[in-house]
Parts: structure tokens; C-alpha cells; sequence
């Protein structure tokens, strides 16, 4: 839970898996030119990586998933506190060309300060610019709102409203879990500011949290 970058990098034309290859390495060279604090190692994608995987259509649940058969990708990590992004390309059955569905949470870049959160969500638009001038089909959906909008002031306030709101839900659920004897942790709670985002979206959502936290309870009960 908490703001990300949802995405889905495709390639229709017919590629052997060489070619493949050859145009992953070029993204992979990409992520290291734009400055990503980490970038892994070229991997041959297979069914192995169950995180690799295709959702036709139909499918209701995880079994029905479709696993890659072949392709390449590699993870590149933004920054401390970001989650990583995949990149690729693989090959699904039931999928025509070859394809590669990810999302990467920012959110907790945040904790760093704002300057690193924007940093860090601008490396993973900037990668997906980079798919895009490849030649990909690059069809994305961002939380923050900076790929549609190339705003950061429209980063910045979307940022801040799931700040609060997290902030808030999770402080209402660890009071809960602590009442039932039970720890719970989570990065939100090493924000530098969590008590004032907390108050912050208590203030503004704290009856849609005292739901939630109520529906939360019945499912664990």
C-alpha cells in the first residue's frame, strides 16, 4: 500500500529473443546513465520468477496467471527508501508479442525528504521515456500523477494526501493491534513527520479510517 507507478511495457512486432536481449541491455545501459542508485544484472526471464507473469482474460485468481515463458529483464533501484522497477520484456502463452506488467511504490522515498521522493519518481518516468523511445508501447498509470501531468506540484499534493492517509490508517490499525497484544510494523511509521501526518489525515479522513480499521478487524477476526 502506498503511492506507485503502475505499468505495462509492450512490443508487438515479431523479435527473436536475441533481439530481445539487445534492446533490455539498452534499457539496462539507460537506467545506469540516468543515475539509479542500484541496477541488477541482465537476466534471462522463465517461469521461475513467478513475479513475472501475465493476467489474461478471465482470470479471477493468482493460479490463473499466466508465467513468462521466455525474455530478459532486470531490476534498477531509484533510491533509498524506493522500491525497485522491473524492465523487460517476456514472452506469455495466451499473450501476442512480448510484454512486461510491473509497478514500482515511491512513496517511501518520501521519508528522505521531498527533494529525494521526487528524484527517485522521476527516475522510473524517465525509464519508461526511455522504453518509449526504444520503440516500446509503454502504457502507465501514476499514482503521483507526474506522467500524465509532468507536474511536480501535482506530485507534491498527491504525495501529501497518501502520506496523511497512511499515516493515519496505520496509525489507527497499530493502536488496534497493540490493544489485541500484537505488534505491527511498517515504513510509514519511520516517516520523520508521522505523528503530524497522522493528525493531518485523522483530520481529514478519519471517519473513512475508523471504517476501514472496523472492515480490517472482521476479516482477521
Amino acid at each position: 500500500m502506498g503511492l506507485s507507478i503502475h505499468y505495462i511495457l509492450s512490443k508487438g512486432h515479431p523479435l527473436n529473443l536475441p533481439a530481445v536481449g539487445e534492446i533490455v541491455k539498452k534499457l539496462r545501459d539507460e537506467a545506469v546513465r540516468l543515475g539509479f542508485a542500484e541496477v541488477g544484472e541482465l537476466t534471462a526471464a522463465g517461469p521461475q520468477y513467478e513475479w513475472l507473469y501475465y493476467w489474461p482474460r478471465g482470470a479471477k485468481k493468482r493460479s490463473d496467471l499466466a508465467p513468462a515463458h521466455d525474455g530478459w529483464f532486470f531490476s534498477a533501484t531509484p533510491g533509498e527508501g524506493c522500491e525497485s522497477m522491473r524492465v523487460g520484456l517476456c514472452r506469455f502463452a495466451g499473450a501476442a508479442g512480448w510484454r512486461l506488467e510491473a509497478f514500482c511504490k515511491t512513496q517511501y522515498a518520501s521519508r528522505h525528504g521531498w527533494k529525494h521522493f521526487l528524484k527517485c519518481h522521476r527516475c522510473v518516468i524517465k525509464m519508461l521515456r526511455a522504453a518509449q523511445k526504444l520503440g516500446l508501447r509503454v502504457k502507465a498509470e501514476d499514482e503521483g500523477g507526474l506522467w500524465e501531468t509532468n507536474s511536480a506540484a501535482v506530485l507534491r499534493r498527491n504525495l501529501k494526501e497518501y502520506d496523511e492517509c497512511i499515516a493515519a490508517f496505520g496509525g489507527a490499525l497499530k493502536d488496534a493491534a497493540a490493544a489485541a497484544g500484537q505488534t505491527m510494523v511498517g515504513p510509514i511509521f519511520d516517516h520523520p513527520q508521522f505523528e503530524h501526518l497522522e493528525a493531518r489525515g485523522l483530520a481529514e479522513h478519519g471517519g473513512k479510517v475508523g471504517r476501514a480499521v472496523e472492515v480490517v478487524k472482521q476479516l482477521v477476526r
